[in-house]
């Protein structure tokens, strides 16, 4: 999943629209939530993404244990299914021979919808990759009929997609239980520039197995993989790996380009990766407790550019959380503007199955402006389900979609459920103002207008999209233009530099 956002420190003071964090948003589907059954039995969320229009993307799989399939359903801003996609909102269907999975997916700048999965013939599985137009129809032009459907001898398992600048594409999972990640062109056929024939296997000193589940794509173009693996004690450890652009293992990052460690007393991991803006690395993920009530905690660790700990993070490199004094479960984490982390999951006790998230400041600590009690910590259930937290993402006005799925109490029927909350982010449909500069105007169609109280200070501008994506530099004294009217409609950052000084406002692209 390419979280490589250029997500930096807000030092200006917008004009700000408030709202309770962490509180569900009652203007979206009923008090908050919406569920959705693309297939009658069972129906479960693996990935969500927001379009650069603010529609909401949220997929998986769906069918039965023997007919599962993809799965995808589209949502207008307020909730309702966008019949503007498929006809319903909704769409399923086959990749492979029997059974076919959603794993993650991006919507590529012109808007089509790229989808990463894996297909599962009750004994092997192989990496899959499906284009979409905006739609909801397949993509003739790539693979054969929107689909490319990559066959080898091995079983390969998908878990994350990237899209690179160039069109290329990053497939990242496991093979035979082996970290691996796989390249393709933009037509969906293999490059065989990278690795080898298209494919890396990293090893890990020879551990049995070792299993990714998140990826994210440095600045520099190297590709920075995390999982766990497991040990010949039969221990899970975190695991983390870093690649070269061309598919070589990048051996400045940990002991050889991997790294393996446990930050709990036994089981640990990670199912969650992303970026901050000066490359550090965080890890989200759940460390075991106890046996009793299957306890585990949420945590992250950040790591430094070369893989070591950051001990200033949290305590000694790792933040947790406990919502629950029972099982605590991540799947997906997502950083704000602010770099503020906030992790996703699951907690259960006593028979109660929540949704949940919490929220950590850069230094590791719970955010106390987060969550109704203040804590930094958010659960939310659907009465009458078992519900289950899977992803996590950000509109452009940093409102939180937290996508999972749910069963009802019987186990007989699951559903696509879809929250969204309250943030106390910036808007971005206002004037930036402080005693520095500000810009103007914002939405901004055209023409996007920067001004200096400082006429004396030479200022770097930089604009950045929210996947990391350098789109304009340049230099301004006192008042600049910038002409952004070839940029795609979407939500920006600006980021200025003199000497020392780093500021950095949101725009947003009409």
């Amino acid at each position: 999943m390419r979280q490589t956002f250029i997500l930096l420190m807000l030092l200006v003071s917008p004009i700000l629209i408030f709202g309770q964090s962490g509180t569900l948003d009652s203007s979206f589907g009923n008090g908050g939530t919406v569920t959705t059954s693309v297939f009658p039995n069972y129906n479960f969320v693996e990935t969500t993404r927001v379009q650069t229009d603010g529609k909401i993307l949220v997929a998986g799989n769906a069918g039965t244990s023997a007919t599962y399939q993809m799965a995808i359903a589209r949502y207008n801003t307020d909730g309702s299914l966008d019949s503007s996609f498929n006809g319903d909102g909704t769409l399923r269907f086959n990749v492979g021979q029997v059974k076919s999975f959603i794993t993650d997916l991006v919507q590529q700048p012109d808007g089509k919808i790229l989808i990463g999965g894996r297909t599962w013939d009750n004994v092997a599985g192989n990496f899959a990759l499906v284009r979409l137009n905006e739609d909801g129809s397949f993509d003739n032009t790539f693979g054969t009929g929107g689909i490319s459907h990559i066959t080898t001898t091995e079983n390969d398992v998908s878990e994350a997609i990237s899209l690179l600048d160039d069109g290329k594409i990053l497939m990242a999972g496991y093979r035979n239980n082996n970290f691996a990640v796989a390249k393709f062109n933009a037509d969906g056929s293999v490059d065989t520039f990278f690795g080898v024939n298209g494919w890396t296997v990293v090893p890990f000193d020879g551990l049995p197995e070792s299993y990714i589940r998140a990826m994210a794509i440095q600045n520099d173009d190297k590709i920075v993989v995390s999982g766990f693996s497991l040990n010949f004690d039969n221990r899970f450890q975190i695991a983390a790996a870093r690649l070269n652009a061309d598919g070589t293992i990048d051996n400045s990052f940990g002991t050889d380009g991997t790294l393996i460690f446990n930050v709990g007393d036994w089981n640990d991991f990670s199912d969650a990766l992303a970026l901050q803006a000066d490359g550090k690395i965080l890890i989200g993920g759940h460390k075991w407790i106890a046996n009793v009530h299957q306890r585990h905690d949420l945590i992250v660790a950040r790591l430094n550019t070369d893989g070591s700990l950051d001990t200033s993070y949290g305590n000694n490199g790792v933040a947790t959380a406990r919502l629950v004094d029972g099982a605590n479960y991540a799947s997906d984490m997502v950083l704000q503007s602010d770099e503020k982390a906030i992790l996703i999951g699951s907690t259960v006790f006593e028979g109660e199955y929540k949704m949940a998230m919490a929220r950590f400041n850069t230094d590791g600590s719970l955010d106390a402006t987060f969550g109704p009690a203040g804590d930094g910590m958010v659960s939310v259930e659907n009465a009458g389900l078992e519900d289950y937290g899977r992803a996590v993402a950000l509109q452009a006005d940093e409102k939180i979609i937290l996508a999972g799925h749910a069963y009802t109490l019987d186990g007989n029927n699951s559903m696509f459920v879809v929250s969204r909350f309250l943030n106390d982010g910036m808007v971005g449909v206002e004037d930036f103002k402080n005693t520095d500069f500000r810009i103007y105007p914002n939405p901004a169609r055209e023409q996007l207008t920067i001004e200096m109280n400082d006429a004396s200070s030479t200022y770097q501008v930089e604009i950045y999209d929210m996947l990391g994506k350098k789109v304009y530099n340049s230099e301004i004294q006192n008042k600049g233009q910038i002409n952004v009217s070839s940029l795609a409609s979407g939500t920006y950052l600006v980021k200025l530099n003199s000497n020392s000084q780093t500021s950095t406002v949101r725009f947003v692209k009409l």
